[in-house]
Formats: structure tokens, sequence, C-alpha cells
């Protein structure tokens, strides 16, 4: 779609090659075989017989061929060749995207806010635009954008998927789950979208249905860390103690072994009345994220245990947090 799209913008439809030219233009618009394509459309585009526009097509294409191999500087550079011969608004969409899968979120904004500019109907320009401004926090502005997008294009699923985690971060449950349940029925094989549907609707309450999400999640995928964790959430909200524990500690076994994993089966084990262990696992919070643990301080403080004061500019004592640890 893209690139019919750029070859109508450039007037090649129905325009015939040079001879010479014919098997390397075919070679440069196989996206199958990124390889082989770079290099004919790179003899497209290095072949002065080749007319002008069959070699901007040719930049266009390497572009996408670049991006495609995850090769963004390369893809902006091409894109860069393209945009100062001939400035087109999927274009400066293709080169924000590659900015953004590059972490400058600021250039590739800039970039699809140009390309809205020459092309409002771009979908993806909103879409792309959008997951940039969720990076750089501004969540209001790719809530817009999201919005655009999907009216624009309604049958681009991943629009829903983005938004519904931007309506998660700003703690809008009721939207979030809302673009969560429409993914879902396109895509209901979406491990991630169950594991963020059971997670919005905990937060709304609803412990059982997140259990059957979580589960369902892995089903597809039964060692999903994520998935245990989420579900060792739910179960221990409906005081189902020990189905919690097993969860949390499955899911610290597959590799979700960080602070707030560890606090959190500490509180369970501190409803269960298990105080050794729940002493264990909010020590353990606290070694991992020394600087960002005041709940596993105050639950040690609640069992007469004083934490040491974080000091970010003292070098770790391995021998001493062991030492506490015990």
């Amino acid at each position: 779609m893209r690139i019919a799209a750029l070859a109508i913008l450039l007037g090649l439809i129905a325009q015939p090659a040079t001879a010479a030219t014919m098997q390397d233009i075919a070679a440069c618009g196989d996206f199958d075989h990124n390889d082989v394509q770079i290099a004919a459309c790179t003899r497209v585009i290095e072949n002065k017989a080749t007319p002008e526009k069959e070699r901007l097509m040719a930049l266009y294409n390497r572009g996408t061929a670049y991006q495609s191999k995850d090769a963004y500087e390369q893809s902006i550079a091409d894109y860069d060749a393209l945009i100062k011969r001939e400035p087109i608004g999927l274009v400066y969409a293709d080169r924000g995207f590659s900015y953004q899968r590059l972490g400058d979120f600021k250039r590739s904004i800039d970039d699809l806010t140009e390309a809205l500019r020459l092309d409002p109907s771009l979908a993806q320009a909103h879409k792309w635009r959008g997951v940039s401004y969720v990076n750089l926090g501004e969540n209001v502005n790719a809530l817009a954008d999201f919005a655009a997008a999907q009216q624009l294009d309604p049958k681009d699923n991943e629009v829903y998927w983005q938004r519904g985690r931007t309506y998660e971060i700003v703690r809008d449950f009721k939207a979030a789950l809302a673009d969560y349940n429409e993914y879902l029925a396109r895509d209901p094989k979406s491990v991630p979208a169950y594991i963020h549907r059971a997670t919005v609707l905990l937060a709304l309450g609803d412990a059982n249905r997140a259990i059957a999400d979580a589960s369902k999640a892995m089903g597809f995928e039964p060692r999903n860390s994520e998935a245990l964790a989420v579900r060792a959430d739910a179960y221990r909200a409906e005081n189902d103690l020990k189905r919690a524990i097993d969860d949390y500690t499955a899911a610290i076994r597959f590799g979700n072994d960080g602070a707030k994993t560890y606090h959190a089966r500490g509180v369970a084990y501190r409803m269960q009345g298990d105080r050794d262990n729940a002493i264990t696992d909010f020590k353990m919070a606290i070694r991992l994220r020394p600087a960002d643990s005041p709940e596993a301080r105050a639950e040690l403080k609640a069992f007469g245990i004083e934490a040491p004061a974080f000091d970010p500019k003292a070098a770790p004592n391995a021998k001493e947090i062991m030492d506490w640890l015990k």
C-alpha cells in the first residue's frame, strides 16, 4: 500500500523502464528478500541511465528495505536524499518511524507532523506520532493521535492496542478495557493483550475475570512470568493466598524476579501469617531496589525491623547486604 501510494505520487504507474534496468527495477521492488532488494536498488540508483523518478522510487524502496533490517540510520539516509529531491508526506512519515525506532522521539514527532501537514490522510503517521508522544510522556497528545488514526483506518488493530496501553498508563481503566476488548476480538491469541486486560480488570476490582485472562495467556505460554505475576495479584485480591504464593514463586523462577514481585509475595506471606518468609521477601525487595522501596521498608518496620538507610553515594558492601538479608 505504501509503495503503491508513492509510485502514484511520483507518476510511475504504467511507465516502462529501460531494458537495461528492467531486471534490477523488478528486484528492487521485491520486499521478500531484503539483501537482494538493497543490492538491486543500489544499482538502479547508481545507473545514470535510469529515469529520475525510477531512481527516486529505488531510494524509497531501499530505505524501506533497510527499515525491515532494523538498519534505521541507513534508511534515514535514503529518506533524506529522497526528501531533498521530492518532499512527500509518506516519506516524512517513514523517516519519522525510523527516528522513533532509534529513540529520537522529538525528531520523529517533527517528521510525522510534517507528514501530516503534507498529507492529513496518513493514518499511520498519527499512530506512529502517538507512540512517540507516549515515549515522551505526552499522553494527551498521544490519545488524540490514536483517535485520529482509528478514525482514518478502523481496520488497524494496533491502534486499539497502543491506545489501550496509553489509557492504562493514565489510569483510565474503563477506556483501556474497551480498547483491549476490541483488540482481542480481532486477535484472540494475543498473550500481551490478555495480560494487560487482566491488569486492567484487576484495577477495576474484577479479580475473577483477571484470573481468567491471565490463565488464558498462560494457555498459550505456560511459563509466561508476567501472566503468572498478574494472576498471583488477582489470587491475592481474592485472599487465595496459597495459589498467589505459588504463582509468585513460579513467576520468580521463570524470570520475573524483580523487587515488585518479591514485595508482592512478601505481602501474601504476611497475610498468610508466615512472618519469616515475608521478612525474607521484603529484604530481597529492598536489596534489589534500595532507592525505591518505601513500602518494603514500612512492612519491615511493622515487624520491628529497621532497614538500613539508602545512601546513593555509598558503595554497596556485599557482605553487609548478605548479613542483613539473613
